[in-house]
């Protein structure tokens, strides 16, 4: 499984019953419950497809036009996943079971490869290094909250990552 795998998985659960929930805001809202492997195939797909699009154009956006486009370009693909989902499961049955992040990241873990998991807890590791640095070398108030952000960020994202990888080597010595 690839990288947006991993990432559309974190969405999903299966309930006691064996039947797969879709849960469109993670653990901040309710499950969906999927009727049958088409539904869950069209709306993994809608989701995979959401990530595919927003990642890069968020970054490539952000990057070359600066961090004023972040807001914007959160509201308008904000609006697409909500009315994209929104209009994939308004017609299935709310689920009483609740996604816990625990369970988010696990189902995300089995769908990323290892190695990716493994690169970018390095990646996390360096940004963070790269943050302290930026603090002790700070001249201005600004530099001195690029570096506190980094070093909270990409250190919240170590651990994340981290616990990922401890829940994909559990699940590969379960295989």
């Amino acid at each position: 499984m690839g990288y947006f795998d991993g990432l559309t998985n974190a969405s999903f659960k299966k309930n006691q019953d064996g039947r797969t929930l879709f849960f469109p805001w993670g653990v901040l809202g309710k499950g969906r419950i999927l009727p049958d492997e088409e539904a869950e195939a069209r709306v993994r797909g809608f989701v995979k497809r959401y990530y595919k699009i927003m990642l890069p154009a968020v970054i490539i956006v952000c990057v070359v036009a600066g961090w004023r486009w972040a807001m914007p370009l959160a509201v308008i693909f904000g609006a697409w996943f909500y009315f994209g989902s929104k209009s994939l499961v308004a017609a299935y049955p709310y689920s009483d079971d609740k996604l816990t992040l625990k369970q988010g990241y696990a189902n995300s873990a089995a769908g990323h490869n290892l190695f990716v998991l493994w690169l970018l807890f390095i990646v996390s590791v360096v940004f963070v290094a790269g943050g302290i640095f930026i603090t002790h070398a700070a001249r201005t108030p600004s530099q001195l909250l690029v570096g506190i952000f980094s070093i909270a960020f990409f250190g919240a994202c170590g651990l994340v990552i981290g616990y990922m990888i401890k829940v994909k080597r559990a699940l590969r010595k379960g295989e």
